[in-house]
């Protein structure tokens, strides 16, 4: 045992003071009168050794109540293995996670472990340094904002930082990352840890996994947002809130098991407009308070660009399809007189074939529907052009017309095909059909409409699959399918699935570069980034419509950040950016659970509580031993109160 305050012996001189008092204690007699004596000297004898014992043990429980409190005032330790070095470096973990609530607690893991390192600096001034998860400096009661792009902390670069360091204290909310990626430094004995975690169990985490547009193929310009939320531990019941420019448009209330995944709809009804539209998802539940906002924007809607090729005068039924001026554009040209480099303009191209398409015409079709593009044929009762299906795709493509024409009845189409998705859903099996004459057939693709003998009416090939062959010519003597009512279901449908548009845009906070589709934006255009009274001008590239951005993460913050064309002030669009979804996903280490990982560790303390006086106590370990004067007040106060007791209760 050592001793910190030695001259605190000095007070031992008191002891001298009950031993005074138990030596000359003047006693004052009652005289008592007996009728009989007989008895009287023995009763005296007894009376004598009993005051005699109770005196003796009031002054040895006096001599141990002063001799405790000398040694609780010298302040007597044991030396400890925490002595071996002391903790003069603190790491705060400012990432996103750290603004969950801590167990028990009213303020974010990060206030809290912040206000720890203020007390520490104001009880060791002179000997603990702080730094941040980057290996920033930290001041006392410096305003702290959390790095929400951050995701990583890498302590052995902190520790080669700061070489003059000892022990390292981490405060952190002890995400599973944190620990895991650290794990090789951890296992370094030469070093030394202290681990303070604030959760004793498991806490739960729900946040938006990912989310999509599903279009409506019925002309309406409507859509359905699809999101899909993941849960970390059980949610119970979850409020989640679809907003558009802050303003409420739908709610839904969920229950997500552990590791549960559920996908909710939203309808929408998105507008053209200059520019896109500004969206959020906002989670509530219970203690779920961490990543509850999803930021996202919606592109501008463009219209469809459709043209239709024709030798001669075309079908005007098939302009019909396409005249809604808010979802199409609409043209109609000469097959032969048609400036082909203008092909990739178009997002649907239909073409009506006959027996004239010559080579320039025929590659250009070709290379169209090579790279992707929806090419639709549709063949005149004229055609020729074998060898042009044949090159894209359609093999042993021939004639079976008859004379008679007779038509033959087209088989229900097979909802469970991909390519029916929200066409047909009130579909009945015994809907009429349309009818066609025979004219083509194919062995190749697959066959999204068929006669009732199997043969094709619509086939589906390519790559991409995104070339459409129709076996009929559209003539009333060949077919009613123009008349019926599936006619323009099927055609929106081939229109919509070539789109291209990135229906939803959202992007996160630990991404280097960005790249965004605007429209109109000519080449050396400059933009900078708003938000509120925030502005950045980040490095930037454009190619065509398409802008790279290089984000200074280190400025960013999550939300919508308005693009803005430095030159003219003009809104060119909205930057929706999130939080890594890492921070989201990521579990937690709790205090049995990293006693568990580390229990062969003797250079990792794990601190049992989560407040300063662990940590304070622990420090004055490492510069004091193992602290025994708390031990001896005990014992002081016990030996008052047995003097109390034999007091009361010896006679």
């Amino acid at each position: 045992m050592n001793i910190t305050n030695p001259n605190a012996f000095w007070l031992l001189f008191l002891i001298i003071i009950p031993i005074l008092i138990h030596l000359f204690q003047f006693r004052r007699y009652k005289s008592l009168k007996f009728s009989n004596l007989f008895f009287l000297s023995e009763v005296n004898e007894e009376q004598k050794r009993s005051r005699k014992l109770k005196h003796i043990l009031i002054l040895f429980s006096r001599i141990l109540l002063i001799l405790f409190l000398v040694l609780s005032i010298a302040k007597p330790f044991w030396k400890s293995e925490a002595m071996n070095s002391e903790v003069n470096l603190l790491v705060l973990d400012q990432s996103a996670s750290n603004t969950a609530y801590a167990e028990g607690s009213s303020n974010p893991i990060i206030e809290e472990n912040m206000s720890y390192i203020n007390q520490l600096f104001e009880s060791y001034p002179q000997s603990l340094k702080a730094v941040n998860q980057s290996g920033n400096s930290l001041e006392a009661y410096q305003e702290i904002e959390i790095a929400e792009n951050e995701v990583g902390m890498n302590l052995n670069r902190i520790m080669d930082n700061n070489p003059s360091s000892e022990k390292l204290l981490l405060l952190s909310d002890f995400q599973k990352s944190v620990v895991d990626d650290n794990i090789s430094i951890f296992s370094d004995s030469s070093k030394g840890f202290v681990l303070m975690p604030p959760y004793q169990q498991n806490p739960n985490n729900i946040w938006v996994d990912s989310l999509w547009i599903d279009q409506m193929e019925d002309g309406s310009g409507n859509e359905e947002l699809k999101v899909q939320i993941s849960s970390l531990g059980e949610s119970g019941d979850i409020n989640i809130a679809l907003e558009n420019d802050e303003q409420l448009i739908g709610s839904q209330q969920i229950f997500l098991e552990n590791k549960g995944q559920k996908t909710l709809s939203f309808p929408i009804k998105r507008f053209s407009a200059d520019r896109s539209s500004s969206f959020r998802i906002q989670l509530e539940a219970g203690d779920l308070d961490f990543d509850n906002t999803f930021y996202f924007s919606l592109p501008e809607r463009s219209k469809l660009k459709i043209l239709l090729l024709a030798e001669s005068n075309s079908n005007t039924l098939l302009s019909t399809v396409f005249e809604n001026d808010e979802l199409f554009t609409f043209r109609s040209e000469s097959l032969n007189n048609f400036a082909f480099q203008d092909l990739d303009e178009y997002d649907l191209v239909m073409v009506e074939l006959g027996d004239q398409l010559n080579n320039f015409a025929s590659g250009a079709l070709k290379t169209y529907a090579v790279t992707g593009n929806n090419l639709v044929v549709i063949p005149k009762t004229n055609f020729d052009q074998y060898p042009f299906l044949e090159d894209l795709g359609f093999s042993n493509v021939s004639n079976i017309s008859r004379p008679d024409k007779n038509p033959i009845k087209l088989q229900s189409p097979d909802l469970q095909n991909p390519f029916f998705r929200n066409v047909f859903n009130n579909m009945k099996e015994a809907i009429s059909m349309p009818e066609a004459a025979l004219y083509l057939k194919w062995n190749s693709g697959q066959k999204l409409l068929s006669f009732i003998n199997d043969y094709p009416f619509l086939g589906l090939t390519g790559i991409n699959d995104n070339i459409f062959l129709f076996a009929t010519p559209f003539d009333q003597d060949y077919t009613n399918f123009t008349q019926h009512g599936i006619f323009l279901p099927v055609f929106y449908k081939i229109a919509f699935s070539g789109k291209k548009e990135n229906q939803t845009q959202y992007f996160f906070l630990n991404q280097d570069v960005i790249e965004l589709a605007l429209t109109n934006i000519e080449e050396g255009t400059i933009v900078k980034l708003q938000q509120g009274e925030q502005e950045l001008v980040p490095d930037q590239r454009i190619s065509g419509n398409e802008m790279r951005l290089i984000l200074p993460q280190e400025d960013l913050k999550s939300g919508f950040y308005t693009i803005i064309n430095t030159k003219t002030e003009e809104k060119l669009g909205e930057l929706a950016l999130n939080i890594p979804k890492k921070e989201s996903e990521t579990g937690y280490y709790t205090t049995s659970e990293l006693q568990s990982l580390f229990q062969d560790q003797e250079n990792v303390v794990i601190l049992d509580g989560y407040d300063f006086s662990s940590i304070k106590d622990y420090i004055d370990e490492t510069k004091n031993g193992f602290p025994l004067w708390k031990y001896f007040l005990v014992l002081a106060l016990l030996s008052l109160l047995a003097e109390v007791l034999i007091i009361r209760l010896l006679k």
